[in-house]
């Protein structure tokens, strides 16, 4: 997550030395019953200006530990290197999978490989570059229930909304702008919003679905019931 944060303001600096930036955009996004909606993708493309998401210079880090993709939802910018990351003390998979309805979505990037189990703090990695926009799902071979989801966007503004379905977007132009959602749940498309920045301003968005409830983690070494 400090890669994360690093590579977001870096982006928000180059543009607010391009561009008038005042606006604060706070928003708080439900699931269809009103139940707030975690992991949830918000892109905030503005009508003036043609910027674009600047990568990172350093990996986006995604961590295999207590067998689970951490974090779940991972959302990065067109041109990034996501580094995956083995914490747990036995051999992963890291591999591609279509999304979508009945994996309808074919994954933005195609790809497969094994990664070591971690030695005291030795840890196994491997590093991809995302070049196009688009989605792909996490899987494991020898841990058939790990799934994570990565999203590749080249819209300027973009978060992924916290527990409480809440994520603050600062250094915005003022004028009009399109919001637009994404969950990994999702069976359609959210339909896209028409905003108006100026100072701060608080939103509240609604998904089309329920998202499922997660599982809470569960350590590796933690017996099934």
């Amino acid at each position: 997550m400090k890669h994360a944060t690093r590579w977001a303001a870096a982006a928000l600096s180059s543009l607010a030395a391009s561009c008038v930036c005042a606006a604060s955009l706070r928003i708080v996004v439900v699931g269809a019953e009103g139940r707030p909606a975690a992991d949830t993708v918000v892109l905030v493309q503005p009508a003036a200006g043609s910027a674009t998401a600047i990568p990172p210079k350093e990996p986006v880090v995604i961590v295999q530990q207590d067998i689970r993709f951490q974090p779940y939802v991972t959302l990065v910018p067109v041109g990034s290197t996501v580094r995956f990351v083995n914490r747990d003390s036995f051999d992963h998979h890291v591999r591609s999978l279509a999304g979508g309805p009945l994996g309808s979505i074919p994954p933005v990037k195609e790809f497969e490989f094994r990664l070591a189990a971690a030695r005291g703090a030795r840890e196994s990695s491997a590093d991809l570059k995302f070049d196009g926009a688009g989605s792909v799902v996490l899987g494991c071979h020898i841990h058939g229930s790990m799934r994570g989801h990565v999203l590749v966007s080249a819209v300027p503004f973009q978060a992924v909304t916290d527990a409480a379905g809440s994520v603050t977007l600062a250094g915005l132009p003022n004028g009009a702008a399109e919001l637009r959602l994404w969950h990994p749940d999702q069976l359609t498309e959210q339909a896209a919003q028409k905003i108006n920045l100026s100072g701060d301003v608080t939103l509240d968005a609604k998904l089309n679905f329920n998202p499922r409830r997660r599982p809470p983690p569960r350590r590796a070494d933690e017996p099934k019931n």
